[in-house]
């Protein structure tokens, strides 16, 4: 078991959250270290050791690791959330991929340039709501069929909490801020899903401790999936 852990990444849940809530979830101890975007431009030496230059990053006893979803899927194995199944597995793979596709969706009709990078603009507010007003309607009720038929009873994969189930709490959280009734009747598995890890103790206890990164739970208490 790796005995010294720093997760490194900007401030804000970002792409980074679900790995800091699988480790969270899974009891692992891990230094959570935050950049502003000014601070890590300014941070060649850092950058220099990190695989790709690029954040978010984990540090394991002295060796840095790149890539998101790499990332996530080494926190889930570090906390006994990635399934032993090779067939369970790839479902929790696919899952992932699909959820973050979501997010990618969104931070292209929001950002202009890639998120927490030099020279990325925000979109102007106006613009920003129209186009995601006009994908939340056209776009996102189709990819939450497809997460809804693949759920099983409480959890995305087999009948074990898994890191899939983890990142699609995640995501849906994201799309709860944009719109409160984004579930709404036609995704009970979904809804589900997200009350399950939504009440797990160490995921209140996270969100208790990191309320500015969760302005429904800083606006309505327990009750932030309805």
């Amino acid at each position: 078991m790796a005995s010294d852990i720093t997760f490194h990444y900007f401030h804000g849940r970002g792409i980074g959250e679900p790995i800091r809530l699988l480790l969270t979830v899974g009891e692992i101890a891990f230094t959570d270290r935050r950049y502003s975007v000014d601070e890590f431009a300014n941070m060649a030496a850092f950058k220099a050791q990190l695989p790709f230059g690029q954040m978010p990053a984990l540090e394991v006893d002295g060796v840095f690791l790149g890539q998101t979803d790499s990332i996530a899927r080494l926190a889930a194995r570090l906390t006994g959330l990635y399934p032993s199944d090779p067939i369970e597995a790839a479902r929790s793979d696919m899952i992932v991929v699909h959820q973050a596709e979501i997010q990618s969706a969104l931070a292209k009709m929001s950002f202009e340039g890639v998120p927490g990078t030099p020279g990325m603009k925000m979109v102007p507010q106006e613009e920003r709501q129209k186009r995601i007003a006009a994908w939340l309607e056209t776009t996102l009720p189709g990819a939450l069929r497809r997460l809804e038929k693949l759920s099983q009873e409480g959890c995305m994969v087999g009948s074990q909490l898994s890191w899939a189930d983890i990142c699609v709490f995640n995501r849906l959280n994201q799309l709860l801020d944009i719109d409160a009734d984004v579930l709404h009747a036609d995704f009970p598995k979904l809804q589900a899903v997200h009350d399950r890890v939504d009440a797990l103790p160490q995921v209140q206890a996270w969100i208790r401790a990191h309320q500015d990164d969760y302005p429904r739970f800083r606006a309505g208490g327990e009750n932030r999936s309805r």
